[in-house]
């Protein structure tokens, strides 16, 4: 079906839906953030009885947007009945951290799929996903500017910080002319583009500065697969007294500082047994990568999470 047939659609749908339950993926970022808030403003502009909900609440240097205290991660919210469930830039409803929950719904609500991402698993009733756009912020932009759907300063406020956050700022390959004429238009309609930089790029503390340090200390290089790695633990993060969400924006730093490799990989020990991995590349395909452990995302940018400790060693590291 024709992409702007979706959007379309997708409005009519909604048009008739009272109660709506909004879900980002779990630890969200900007993009996951900036969709889920610009919609919920929308809907409750509209009359609509929403729900945001991510099962980790947002970093604190998202409590600029306006919908910041309104997100729950209380799971009794899957109690209740709905008339749609919307699930913004998550491949899965795995990575959502929801899978367990959607099918018990009550009610049988429609399941809509708005998303970005290459390994997106197409799981909605209705799916709104487009994998050339830089952002699920993007196409939810174009779905309110296709259906003259009014964007005050508060919803493009939340839409620019996904395109931001996702294209790190216009700086890696997820930027596109498209991306930035939307971005054009966010600003005309309000958008606070000064105040998503103050927040998000210009807010590393001294303790945050020195955990990149680390992750610059510890950067190796794999000659074979031309592949720069390095590694943060949580106990760097309790150590320096940092919040986990401070390794946010590692990877794309490490790629435009290391030039001499191909693909960028940043694990983090999360101290339970697991280990996320974020990936960066200039031509690789990582997503096919990321999507062999289970994980997702972009050609040039995923990740993935595997069971494992990371040991330092006499030469560097190693993960067991």
């Amino acid at each position: 079906m024709d992409f702007d047939l979706i959007i379309k659609r997708l409005y009519d749908v909604l048009r008739d839906k009272k109660r709506v339950l909004l879900i980002g993926h779990q630890k969200p970022d900007g993009d996951a953030l900036g969709s889920t808030s610009a919609f919920y403003s929308w809907l409750k502009r509209d009359g609509k009885d929403a729900v945001l909900f991510c099962k980790d609440l947002p970093a604190n240097q998202y409590r600029y947007l306006d919908a910041f205290f309104d997100y729950t991660n209380d799971e009794n919210i899957f109690n209740s009945e709905y008339d749609a469930v919307i699930v913004f830039d998550s491949g899965d409803l795995v990575y959502a951290g929801i899978a367990d929950f959607v099918g018990a719904l009550p009610g049988s609500p429609i399941l809509v799929n708005i998303d970005h991402h290459k390994t997106n698993q197409f799981y909605g009733d209705i799916n709104l996903v487009d994998v050339e756009a830089t952002s699920t912020c993007e196409v939810v932009t174009r779905f309110f500017e296709t259906n003259r759907v009014l964007i005050d300063s508060a919803m493009a406020t939340s839409l620019m910080t996904g395109i931001l956050t996702d294209t790190s700022h216009f700086s890696n390959a997820a930027t596109t002319g498209r991306g930035m004429e939307i971005a054009g238009r966010l600003v005309s309609y309000g958008a606070r583009i000064n105040e998503v930089a103050n927040f998000l790029l210009k807010n590393k503390s001294l303790p945050i500065l020195k955990l990149w340090g680390l992750a610059l200390e510890r950067l190796q290089k794999n000659e074979s697969q031309d592949l720069a790695v390095t590694y943060i633990t949580n106990e760097d993060f309790k150590r320096l007294g940092v919040e986990p969400n401070a390794v946010e924006g590692i990877p794309n730093f490490l790629q435009a500082v290391t030039g001499n490799a191909e693909a960028i990989l940043v694990l983090h020990d999360k101290g339970d047994g697991t280990i996320k991995a974020s990936m960066r590349s200039v031509s690789r395909d990582v997503a096919v990568i990321a999507k062999l452990f289970g994980g997702g995302g972009h050609k040039l940018a995923a990740g993935f999470t595997v069971e494992g400790a990371i040991r330092e060693t006499a030469t560097g590291f190693e993960v067991v």
